[in-house]
């Protein structure tokens, strides 16, 4: 009886089963790596949106003479956060000859002592002035910085509280803004008309402009991947969406009022040409500055007697129009 001969089964691999095997396992690799990598990146980009929004203590050490400075505190707008200011009351001021009034909004990560000597300069040419901590800065409450978003806020509730002074006369409350105090002083005047006046010094247009332009000089991080999981963990940290901080949808709202912009030329954390979009898209009245030589908020600090007369010079032309029962401010000399 024939046996059918039967060949051993072979030991070879299929090339196509191999081919098939080894793209599983590189396919496994590749999402176990990239996902460990996602999780790092995500990390990387909260714990930065941590450090930069965490709450700030006192910046500086200078101090207003004594007996010259209020300590004061007064409810932020909308969620009734405490800040926390100094308020220097006019030498003249009075229910029956209440002064103008000028309230300074400092800068990211400094505080109420970042805007001191501009505060000691009006209140010595006869203003009320009021300068403060944002939210998570200095002596306020609060438990993140948001850019000037929430900040916004805290000024609303600034105008508030000399609004509800006897000793200021409401038709002339001017706001100067460094910053990110001067996006948030856009934003909160073009809510209301009670700013009569306003200086806006190193503002941007639109934050996320700005942090794509200085986000690796400030954080010494590439861009991407890092700075969009950046804004997810801003949103759900902070509560803030990066992508309506636009100031340059609103100062338009302020006109007639007049509106001051100014910019160093040199600025490496917020482009010059920030500045010329701000204009563009503010009303009539309205100045641009733009200081050649100058760096972040550098005008201000290259020459503080020069800076303080031309904003003094545009505050003093934009009350007189308004009109007031009130003593006029002492020219300075």
């Amino acid at each position: 009886m024939a046996v059918e001969a039967r060949s051993a089964p072979s030991t070879t691999p299929n090339p196509g089963q191999s081919l098939l095997r080894y793209a599983l396992l590189a396919t496994a690799a590749t999402l176990g790596v990239s996902g460990a990598a996602t999780a790092a990146v995500s990390m990387a980009a909260g714990f930065l949106v941590y450090q930069y929004a965490r709450p700030r203590g006192q910046w500086g050490t200078d101090e207003p003479p004594d007996g010259l400075a209020e300590e004061v505190s007064f409810p932020s707008a909308g969620d009734g956060i405490r800040i926390s200011g100094w308020y220097f009351r006019a030498t003249d001021a009075t229910p029956e000859t209440p002064a103008p009034v000028v309230i300074l909004c400092h800068g990211i990560w400094t505080g109420r002592r970042e805007c001191l000597p501009l505060a000691l300069r009006f209140y010595a040419a006869g203003y009320n002035v009021l300068t403060f901590d944002f939210r998570a800065h200095g002596l306020s409450d609060g438990r993140f910085t948001s850019v000037g978003h929430h900040e916004t806020n805290d000024v609303l509730g600034a105008i508030e509280y000399v609004k509800a002074r006897a000793d200021v006369d409401r038709a002339r409350i001017g706001v100067v803004g460094f910053s990110m105090g001067a996006a948030a002083a856009i934003q909160a005047a073009a809510r209301g008309d009670d700013v009569a006046a306003l200086v806006a010094d190193s503002a941007y247009a639109t934050f996320l402009d700005a942090a794509k332009y200085s986000f690796r000089l400030v954080t010494r991080v590439p861009h991407f991947p890092i700075a969009p999981m950046a804004m997810r963990w801003a949103k759900w940290l902070v509560n803030v969406d990066a992508g309506k901080l636009r100031p340059i949808d609103v100062i338009g709202q302020l006109s007639p009022r007049p509106v001051l912009i100014a910019h160093g030329a040199l600025d490496e954390i917020v482009p010059v040409e920030h500045a010329s979009r701000l204009f563009q898209a503010a009303g009539e009245p309205k100045e641009l500055w733009i200081e050649p030589g100058a760096h972040h908020v550098g005008a201000r600090d290259m020459d503080t007697d020069g800076y303080f007369e031309r904003i003094q010079q545009f505050f003093g032309e934009a009350f007189s129009a308004v009109g007031s029962n009130s003593a006029s401010p002492r020219p300075t000399s």
